[in-house]
This record gives C-alpha cells, structure tokens and sequence, in this order.
C-alpha cells in the first residue's frame, strides 16, 4: 500500500471515531496488538461496548455486534449490497506488507445470546482469516445444522470442522484458541475449544499468506436465504466478544508445549580431568637403618643439579 492511500484510511478513522460512528475495540493484553478498523458499516446499533450480558459476568465491558436486515454498504472494493452480504465486523487496518510464514497463536472469547437465530441457506461468517479482495481461508462460521464451525476454504475442495454444537452454543461464555503456522506450501492450523482440542490440520496453510483477521457478523449468499423463505424478513443477529489476543510465543495458550532446551554445563559442572601424578623410582639400593617410607617421600623431590 502506498503512503498516500494508508494516511487516506487514517484519516478517515479518525473522522469516524470523532463522529461517534466508531468505538475504539477493547483491546486485550497481547504481545502482538492489533490495529483495528470497522469495516462496510456506520450504524449506531452495529458495535458497542456493554456490560457483560451472561449471567455470570465479570463485570467489566465487552463488545457487542448487532445487524439487522439491510446493513450493507460499500466500498472501492467491495459492495456488499449488490453481491448479497451485510456486516458489522471488525477488521485488521492494513494487510502485512510481506507473507506470514511462522507460527502465530490467537485466542477470543465469544457469546451468542439466547435468541440467536441461525440463517441457513445463507452463512453467517464470525471469525475471518481473509486475503485480497475479501477472499476467506479460514472461517468460524454457522453450519447448516446450526453448529458452530470451522470452514477451511484455502483450496477449492472446501472442508468444515464442528466445534460447538447448537444445544450447547447459546447463552454461554465459549473460549477459542488457534495455533497457526501460515505457509503456501506447508503449515498446520490446531484449533482448541474451551481447553479442548477439536482440529488439527496439517497441510497448506493460505496461499498469498498476506492475511488480515476481521471479527463481528458477517453474513453471505442472502439470496439463498430468501429463496427459501420467500416473504419472511432476516432476522437481527446479536454476538458478543471480549479478549481478542495473539501471541507469537503460545505461553500459557492451550496446548503450548515448551521448547526443548540444551543445557551447557557451567566451568563448576565440567568434567574434572586428572592431571598425571609423576612417580620417581630410585635406582639406588635400599640403605640399612633408613625407613622406605622416608625414601618415598625423597623420591617425589627431582634434584636440582644446579645447586652440586
């Protein structure tokens, strides 16, 4: 991206933000931060922070999206109207400037309320991995059946991975952690569940790796939906998110595993080499009257023949 168009998407945050069109995202305590922009959506119901809506909240604020029917926009890029879509989402401001190719670990907490409804034949997208032009690699979405998953869209052979069921989706606090290593050619993507682990693939991980991570609702192929429910409405869909992390060190995620060290011995734990000890045998025959322990002690002294 060049500079002048990167200062252009600043500037216009910051507009939003003054406008109260945008709430800063709680951020959370990661070592890798993120910089986050409200992406297609200017509503004033889409995102705000609220007090936790679970019955045993914590207390503390945490994120709230809301879409309703005909949330759509667009932009240079993208226009969600006229290709079916609508969203309220959060997404990273910039693209990395060169590929992901190491491990990366994210985690998020997330909560559907009672009263969420599924839109099957449509997708409702949550968690996005995306590339150039809104392309989707991974994605936390709602399966047909109403389950939670998790959809592999890397290659053109889609594949999708149950996480949550729908008896067990709403009305609770869900913890999810991901442990990625991004590569064209070679990766794995694990995925743990409330400290269970429910995916680990192993295989290409993306294919240009300049990925962005975008959170909220998103929803796709609206077409489908009232194709299959001709004269009904969407209904308006609630979610909640708190703690969005990464880490490029894993430390105290779920399933880290600490890497092996090889430890060096200190110059006190050295082997300790023993010198020679240097025996002098005497040629000279044992004297009457002089005891051979004398002799012994005589014999470990090398005369000085400087001194005869």
């Amino acid at each position: 991206m060049s500079v002048r168009p990167k200062l252009v998407t600043v500037v216009v945050a910051v507009v939003l933000v003054l406008a109260g069109l945008v709430a800063l995202p709680i951020h959370a305590n990661s070592d890798l931060p993120f910089d986050w922009f409200r992406n297609l959506n200017s509503t004033a119901w889409g995102y705000t922070q609220v007090e936790d809506p679970s019955e045993y909240g914590s207390g503390g604020l945490v994120e709230r999206f809301e879409l309703r029917m005909g949330d759509c926009d667009k932009n240079e890029h993208v226009d969600d109207c006229k290709s079916n879509q609508e969203r309220i989402e959060l997404i990273e401001l910039d693209r990395p400037a060169d590929p992901l190719n190491g491990e990366v670990w994210y985690r998020w907490k997330m909560y559907f309320p009672d009263g969420y409804r599924n839109i099957y034949p449509a997708k409702t997208h949550h968690v996005r991995f995306v590339e150039r032009d809104d392309k989707i690699v991974w994605s936390f979405e709602i399966g047909s059946t109403g389950v939670f998953w998790l959809g592999n869209y890397v290659s053109d052979e889609h594949t999708y991975y149950p996480l949550i069921d729908e008896d067990e989706l709403l009305s609770q606090w869900h913890e999810l952690s991901v442990h990625a290593k991004w590569g064209s050619d070679s990766g794995f993507f694990r995925v743990w569940v409330n400290n269970l682990q429910k995916v680990n693939y192993v295989g290409t991980t993306c294919r240009s790796c300049r990925l962005r991570l975008g959170y909220g609702i998103m929803r796709s192929g609206l077409d489908h939906y009232y194709k299959s429910n001709p004269g009904n409405d969407l209904p308006t869909q609630v979610i909640y998110y708190v703690g969005f992390e990464r880490s490029t060190s894993g430390i105290e995620y779920p399933g880290y595993v600490p890497p092996q060290t090889t430890h060096t011995p200190t110059v006190s734990e050295q082997p300790k080499t023993l010198k020679p000890v240097l025996i002098i045998e005497t040629t000279s025959k044992k004297t009457s009257g002089i005891d051979q322990l004398e002799l012994d002690k005589g014999a470990a002294e090398v005369p000085n023949r400087d001194r005869d």
